[in-house]
């Protein structure tokens, strides 16, 4: 029994004491040691932003022996800018350091274009600009061009010019319909005009070229919209559904594309989805874009190709600025660059169709006649292809300096060009 007591006891005792309840004093325990609170952390200052560096130029052309371009640069930070051109280009910076510097084109004659890459950095930021030097265009004057050999200038033919191009070497590109009856087209065809009159049919009656057309290549090409080419020599064209694309909402089992070609030949989709699809206007990558239908306006130093989009009907119909970047990224604009075609001093140029006169906007945006351009009612009586009376289907392509390449249909079987003095 006395043991039984003292386990009781004990037992007891330790119960008292695990709960708080074995002071002798009856005093509350004492409370556990609170820990001090955290102290906040000082504020962290906020991340200098990363600076950025923008360049620009009122042109990105000139000619060899022609006037120096001048290059500024913004730098976000305010810091110093240092620039420097690429190795072995030709010409040179007449400063190595500067808000604003000018590139001075060589003095010598060039025998072919040349393309110039010019960096500025500072603060870690840095930014380029790929200018464009071409060759002396040759006197001023309007010159008609053959697009196929003399001995056949005056045959009967199905072909007639419906669209130009031009590249920075001065080729030409004149794009042919086949007008098989007056109410089928055939494929049409692409004929090379070089500088020196050389010319060469790149895609011809079932040829490819230079090659038996087998895979059919030609027929992408039935119904294009416009084409233009790269200082490379790649081609572009935007081809569009039974010649007039696809309006918004309408079902279409492939939309419009825009087609690149290789100087090999070589064919591939740069743009545009190649399925069913509702018409619409869609940005992003090469495969996923949309379009309705494009009209190529230019393309670049750069190689990024600018169109003009929307429906084609009515003719009025208003139309949306475009992009496409060499690798096929489509993006909306607000506006087609203002230098897209510009000269070396930033003018671009129209042909007035109602004062039959070619007209020239300055980069404030004033127009004025181009006065130094021959017009026929200039000449009492009119020598016949000496003046400019009527401009068709024509292409305006800066060469450098204030002349410009203009390529004009006269009637079925000619083109001619047109050279500003400079």
């Amino acid at each position: 029994m006395t043991i039984m007591r003292l386990t009781s006891s004990l037992i007891l005792c330790a119960t008292l004491a695990a709960c708080g309840g074995g002071n002798d004093s009856g005093a509350p325990a004492p409370a556990a040691p609170v820990s001090p609170a955290p102290s906040a952390s000082p504020a962290q200052p906020a991340p200098t932003p990363t600076p950025t560096l923008t360049l620009s130029s009122p042109t990105l052309r000139t000619i060899a022996g022609g006037s120096a371009i001048p290059l500024s640069a913004t730098l976000s930070s305010g810091g110093a800018v240092r620039w420097r051109l690429a190795e072995g280009a030709p010409g040179t910076l007449d400063a190595d350091s500067g808000a604003t510097v000018r590139y001075v084109p060589p003095a010598g004659a060039l025998t072919a274009p040349a393309t110039v890459t010019v960096t500025a950095s500072g603060d870690g930021a840095s930014a380029t600009l790929t200018l464009a030097v071409t060759p002396e265009p040759g006197a001023a004057g309007l010159y008609k061009v053959s697009w196929r050999p003399p001995e056949t200038e005056n045959e009967p033919t199905l072909l007639r010019p419906v669209d130009l191009a031009a590249d920075l070497a001065g080729n030409a590109y004149v794009l042919l319909q086949n007008d098989a009856s007056p109410s089928r087209r055939g494929p049409p065809q692409l004929v090379k005009i070089a500088p020196d009159g050389t010319l060469a049919t790149l895609i011809g009656a079932n040829t490819w070229f230079g090659q038996p057309d087998t895979a059919g290549n030609a027929q992408r090409l039935y119904w294009t919209s416009g084409f233009t080419v790269d200082r490379a020599g790649n081609l572009y064209f935007a081809t569009s559904v039974f010649g007039s694309g696809i309006a918004a909402g309408q079902q279409s089992s492939n939309g419009p594309l825009i087609l690149k070609i290789t100087p090999a030949g070589a064919v591939s989709v740069l743009a545009g989805y190649q399925g069913a699809q509702v018409g619409a206007m869609v940005d992003g990558p090469a495969g996923k874009a949309q379009f309705l239908y494009p009209r190529i306006a230019g393309i670049d130093i750069d190689g990024n190709l600018y169109l003009l989009d929307g429906d084609a009907f009515p003719l009025d119909a208003p139309v949306t600025p475009r992009k496409v970047t060499p690798d096929g990224v489509v993006t909306t604009l607000a506006a087609l660059p203002a230098g897209l075609k510009a000269d070396m001093k930033g003018n671009t140029y129209r042909y007035d169709s109602a004062a039959k006169k070619l007209m020239r906007i300055a980069p404030d945006g004033s127009a004025s006649v181009e006065t130094s351009a021959p017009y026929c009612s200039s000449f009492v009586p009119e020598p016949p292809r000496a003046c400019i009376d009527d401009l068709g289907v024509y292409a305006i392509t800066p060469a450098g300096g204030t002349s410009f390449l203009m390529l004009e249909v006269t009637g079925l079987h000619a083109v001619r060009r047109l050279v500003l003095p400079h």
